[in-house]
């Protein structure tokens, strides 16, 4: 009786952590010491095991346990790993007369082991990791310890898959914040922040490698118009288009970003003269001449398109950013798209060509 009150006393501890935030260590650490307190065993210890890879998990009551957790995990073989492969309980109540761990067993008890009962950390099908009992002395446990071990190795299991169902939904959660932070919510394109920390690693890049970076400015033209005419949800999908069509003309290793409105930026890296940039800017052109076909309306967009280059100068992005922008409002002015070839390395900008724009 003395051990089914202690053994409610713990099953009621656990209970009390379901809606709790513990993490997976702090309860597996948990689990250890209470259960030396309840069953008639030296040390206990918990490896969690993921198929393919090192355990992750490790809980030990004292350090002769955690020592024979780090064992099995080391030589590849012991009562832990028969465990969480059979997915049933292992009892070895005398390791000198017992020949199934011929590796583990000597150095076991070497170190003063003499028994291991061992419980698999399971639920249908999903298997954790197993629970781990040492005793110094020789002898089975009897049936009502072992029952009372296994009931602890799964009600251990069911609060160890939902601390990993927390931790997996946090996990999601601060990579959808990332991304939420450095993407724009609406096209999904990199944002100005994650452009501009493409745009100086690209940079610097260029200081080793004697190539060009350009940066294509992109402004459609008359967006307001077609938001006011259509409605706002008709210039929501205008935008997704635009961004799909630009992400198709995109070379490998090159970034179209959205930063903000109906602005559009193209990284393209790698560039060996400014002439490369020529046919991009038209492929852009023509891509954006051919009509969108959305929902509710066809509408036919151009662009205002303005560029800047940097190389082997200290470009800082902002500024490289800021020329393109300069360049596509010359370029609105004059009523068309119209290229800025920016050399920032000798500060010249010499500004050529109009009529892009149908």
């Amino acid at each position: 009786m003395d051990m089914e009150r202690r053994l409610s006393s713990v099953l009621g501890e656990f209970a009390r952590t379901l809606l709790t935030d513990f993490p997976i260590q702090t309860i597996l650490d948990h689990l250890v010491v209470r259960i030396v307190d309840v069953l008639p065993i030296t040390s206990a210890g918990v490896t969690l095991i993921a198929p393919g890879s090192d355990p992750h998990y490790i809980a030990a009551s004292d350090d002769s346990a955690l020592r024979f957790e780090q064992l099995q995990s080391e030589l590849g073989e012991g009562p832990c790993l028969a465990a969480y492969e059979l997915g049933e309980a292992v009892a070895v109540p005398d390791l000198a007369h017992d020949d199934r761990f011929p590796l583990f067993s000597p150095r076991a008890i070497e170190e003063g082991l003499m028994a291991v009962f061992t419980f698999p950390l399971r639920h249908g099908d999903v298997r954790l990791g197993a629970l781990d009992l040492y005793r110094t002395t020789a002898g089975p446990l009897n049936g009502e310890a072992m029952r009372s071990a296994q009931t602890l190795a799964d009600v251990a299991t069911a609060y160890l898959l939902n601390a990993r169902a927390r931790e997996d939904l946090r996990e999601s959660s601060e990579t959808a914040r990332e991304k939420n932070s450095l993407h724009d919510d609406l096209t999904g394109l990199p944002n100005r922040a994650l452009l501009v920390q493409r745009l100086d690693h690209a940079i610097l890049r260029c200081r080793r490698s004697g190539k060009m970076v350009a940066i294509l400015f992109a402004d459609l033209d008359l967006f307001k118009t077609i938001n006011d005419t259509f409605g706002h949800h008709i210039g929501d999908e205008l935008l997704v288009a635009v961004a799909e069509r630009l992400t198709a003309l995109l070379r490998p290793g090159d970034t179209v970003a959205r930063l903000s409105g109906d602005e559009f930026v193209i990284l393209c890296e790698d560039i060996d003269h400014a002439s490369q940039v020529e046919p991009i800017a038209a492929r852009i052109e023509a891509a954006l001449t051919e009509a969108f076909v959305l929902s509710s309306a066809e509408v036919q967009v151009s662009a205002s398109i303005g560029i800047a280059f940097a190389g082997q100068g200290n470009h800082l992005p902002e500024k490289v950013l800021q020329e393109a922008d300069m360049a596509m409002c010359q370029a609105k002015r004059r009523g068309g798209a119209s290229h800025a070839a920016l050399d920032l390395g000798q500060h010249r900008l010499a500004r050529h060509r109009a009529g892009l724009k149908r």
